[in-house]
């Protein structure tokens, strides 16, 4: 009879830890399929984002583009050779914003 009584006593402990568990893995399994359902929403308002943001340094290279293009020509008038080579670094810092888009694809970043 005592032999019985251990038993049955582990035995509930063991449906009790056991229970425990599992109440505790439920949520963490509801909060996990919840957020993979959302997961693409989130991903694409991030996508967007970053294209907005890739088009403005894009559109700022153009204008950085264009500005060192007028000092270059305005140091080149007036045989100044640092302002052509400030200029010149001007130019090739604003080619590299308008290819901005196609340099971060090419890393992988976006």
């Amino acid at each position: 009879m005592i032999k019985d009584k251990k038993r049955l006593q582990k035995f509930s402990r063991d449906i009790r830890n056991g229970c425990k568990q599992i109440m505790a893995a439920v949520p963490l399994a509801v909060l996990t399929i919840r957020s993979t359902a959302y997961a693409s929403d989130v991903v694409s308002q991030i996508n967007s984002l970053s294209t907005f943001v890739l088009s403005i340094i894009q559109a700022a290279g153009v204008i950085v583009t264009a500005w060192g293009v007028f000092e270059f020509a305005n140091g080149y008038q007036s045989h100044d050779g640092t302002q052509q080579t400030s200029a010149l670094k001007r130019i090739i810092a604003g080619l590299i914003m308008v290819g901005a888009g196609t340099l971060m694809s090419m890393l992988g970043v976006s």
